[in-house]
């Protein structure tokens, strides 16, 4: 076994010198992605002392080394850091002196580790966004990135399908038919084990899909829809109301930037309206739809459970929070309030549903405001890139998915702790990454070409010319 493993390690070592040579870091990054989505520590994991190898890190490693390959033979310049860049630095900081100040929880046993929480849901994403940031851009290189999410997509839905109908020979990895593994079996839930994971994927996948159509071929256009629409009903499968609210959000705010600016505020209004009829109509059905398990409505009036002992935590804690990673047993002396109608003890075994609430009672109003300035920024990164006409087309194209992407991710937060399961993250900061290197980019060019024109002699003009008097 040891030396078929040696082998396959010195393939991979050949094949990744290849790599480095011709691919792109923004492709190695999109094939961090989706390595890990589909090969996870499910899949394999591997230990060296304390160190947990999977193949997404090793891939990760890897693009390290490329990034700092390729700089140190002059073949790539960083870019200068942007606002966003400080922000991600000083939330890091907060987070990781908070962590370790933290003391650990003795008696309770956490669902996941605030230490491995922090280094693969905070680290491990800032890491792939900044190497995003720094990568080399082209609509080429762009338009591969939207046709490997757009191949990743079709499988997460085939994938899906076959769970639901329980076509388990066609279920790869075989993991994934495992109902001892993760959470939601008998829901399409994809490689990543849960089905809001797999739901806020196959959005990010449509989406890109959107995007590619008007930038292929007539005969790739139809089986690209196909496609598409496979991925809408992945999502559907997903039994997930949440995943569903976020494709709808994306599907109300992006087709409005296509339409004349003074068409937008109406059009806006009318999809309001009319969305709140049909929640007044269906909405009791939609919340009772029938899943495999029967908490689907129990787990609904829980968010006010959670919002209740968030609200009580924050009031004793607003400035540091309660630690980070320990709202699971900080939350315990809540639990026994009886001072309201609200049913609190089956928040016992729950780690938090809410991905803002989960920060502010853990690190507090300094680590929340820093988490809210990282989105806000990236999100103005995707606004500005999309709304300036001066761009390029496949620019303003990509700040509109990257933009439907963060809109996936805000509003899904609302319903999940995405912190707690770290490819979540990864969609987002390859995204915003790309949006805030195209920015920097652009206004580098911009300084440049400004400092050029005040350092080109003038020219006089008829009217500067002083004209001897006679």
């Amino acid at each position: 076994m040891e030396l078929i493993l040696v082998i396959l390690i010195a393939a991979a070592a050949v094949w990744g010198l290849v790599a480095a040579r011709h691919c792109s870091l923004l492709t190695g990054c999109v094939c961090f992605v989706v390595v890990g989505c589909v090969w996870g520590h499910n899949f394999w994991h591997g230990r060296i002392g304390p160190l947990t190898l999977t193949t997404d890190r090793v891939v990760l490693v890897a693009l390290c080394g490329l990034l700092a390959w390729r700089f140190k033979s002059g073949q790539l310049q960083l870019r200068p850091l942007a606002a966003s860049d400080w922000f991600i630095a000083l939330l890091l900081g907060y987070l990781t002196v908070h962590c370790f100040l933290t003391p650990r929880a003795e008696g309770v046993a956490t669902t996941v580790s605030p230490t491995w929480r922090l280094i693969a849901s905070f680290w491990i994403p800032a890491v792939l966004y900044w190497i995003a940031s720094q990568a080399e851009l082209s609509e080429r290189i762009w338009k591969t990135m939207l046709g490997c999410l757009v191949v990743l997509g079709s499988y997460l839905a085939l994938t899906g399908l076959a769970e639901v109908s329980q076509q388990w020979w066609a279920v790869l990895p075989r993991y994934i038919s495992d109902p001892d593994l993760g959470t939601h079996f008998g829901r399409a839930r994809g490689p990543i084990l849960m089905s809001a994971s797999l739901g806020m994927y196959l959005t990010v996948c449509f989406w890109a899909g959107w995007f590619l159509w008007s930038r292929v071929g007539k005969l790739w256009r139809l089986p690209l829809l196909m496609l598409m629409l496979l991925m809408v009903v992945g999502v559907y499968l997903s039994y997930t109301r949440s995943t569903w609210l976020g494709l709808a959000v994306v599907a109300v705010v992006i087709p409005l930037s296509y339409l004349p600016r003074q068409w937008r505020l109406p059009t806006a209004v009318g999809l309001l309206l009319f969305g709140s009829f049909g929640a007044m109509l269906f909405g009791s059905k939609t919340l009772s739809l029938s899943r495999d398990d029967s908490s689907a409505g129990h787990s609904v009036s829980q968010r006010a459970s959670f919002a209740y002992v968030s609200a009580r935590m924050f009031r004793d804690q607003p400035l540091l929070g309660c630690g980070f990673g320990r709202f699971y047993d900080k939350k315990l002396p809540y639990l026994a309030d009886r001072s309201q109608q609200l049913e609190l003890e089956s928040l016992r075994d729950l780690d938090h549903h809410n991905t803002y609430l989960s920060l502010l009672t853990e690190t507090g109003l300094i680590g929340f405001g820093m988490f809210m300035a990282v989105l806000v920024a990236w999100g103005r990164a995707a606004w500005r890139l999309a709304y300036n006409p001066q761009q390029a087309v496949w620019v303003r194209a990509h700040g509109l998915f990257a933009l439907a992407v963060w809109l996936n991710y805000v509003t899904n937060a609302m319903f999940h702790d995405l912190t707690l399961a770290p490819s979540e993250q990864w969609l987002l900061c390859l995204t915003a990454g790309i949006s805030v290197g195209l920015q920097t980019a652009t206004s580098s060019r911009r300084n440049v070409a400004t400092e050029a024109s005040n350092t080109m002699p003038r020219v006089p003009t008829a009217g500067s010319l002083a004209l001897p008097s006679y």
